[in-house]
C-alpha cells in the first residue's frame, strides 16, 4: 500500500511538473507571436493572419493546464470565511466532501467532452482540426481527477497519522 501510494505521489509530482512547463511554453509562444505581430503591423502595415487564431489556442490551452496544475497544488479559489469558523475535523470533512463533488464533476463530463471533440470542425484560418485544439478539455479534466484525488488521499492520511499521535498523546 505504501508503495502504491509513492507512486501516486510520484506520478502526480511529475504531472504537475509537465504541465508547468507546457504552460510556459505556452504563454512563451504566445508572447513571442503576439509581439512579432505588433512589430510586423507596426513597421511593415502587414500583419500575420494566423497569430490571433493561434494565440487563442494557445491561451485554451495555458488556461486549462493552469487550472489542473493548480488542481494539483490545491491552490484552486475557495472560500475559508465560513470553514475557518469549524474545529479542524469539521474542516476536513467539509474539504473531503468538496474534493468528492469535484472528482465527480470532472469525471461525469469527461464522457461529453470526448464525444464534442468528434463533432468539432477545422479552424477558420490555420486549418488545423479543433478536436486536437480542445482536445486539452477532457485532459485537463482527467489530470484534475486525478490531483484532486491525490490531495484527498494524502489529506486524509495526513488526519489518520495526526488523529494516531493525538490519541497516543504525541
Amino acid at each position: 500500500m505504501e508503495q502504491a501510494f509513492r507512486g501516486m505521489v510520484w506520478l502526480n509530482t511529475r504531472l504537475k511538473r509537465a504541465e508547468k512547463a507546457l504552460g510556459c511554453i505556452c504563454l512563451g509562444v504566445l508572447f513571442i507571436v503576439m509581439i512579432s505581430n505588433a512589430a510586423l503591423r507596426y513597421c511593415l502595415q502587414s500583419g500575420l493572419n494566423w497569430s490571433d487564431e493561434l494565440n487563442q489556442f494557445l491561451f485554451v490551452w495555458m488556461g486549462f493546464l493552469a487550472a489542473a496544475y493548480t488542481a494539483g497544488e490545491d491552490k484552486h479559489l475557495n472560500v475559508t470565511a465560513l470553514t475557518g469558523m469549524f474545529p479542524s475535523t469539521v474542516r476536513f470533512f467539509i474539504r473531503q466532501v468538496m474534493n468528492g463533488i469535484m472528482i465527480v464533476f470532472f469525471v461525469r463530463y469527461l464522457p461529453e467532452l470526448i464525444t464534442l471533440l468528434g463533432q468539432l470542425a477545422i479552424s477558420n484560418v490555420m486549418r488545423i482540426p479543433l478536436k486536437y485544439v480542445y482536445a486539452i478539455l477532457p485532459v485537463s479534466f482527467g489530470l484534475m481527477s486525478f490531483h484532486i484525488l491525490c490531495n484527498l488521499i494524502s489529506d486524509t492520511r495526513e488526519w489518520m497519522k495526526n488523529r494516531d499521535n493525538k490519541r497516543r498523546g504525541i
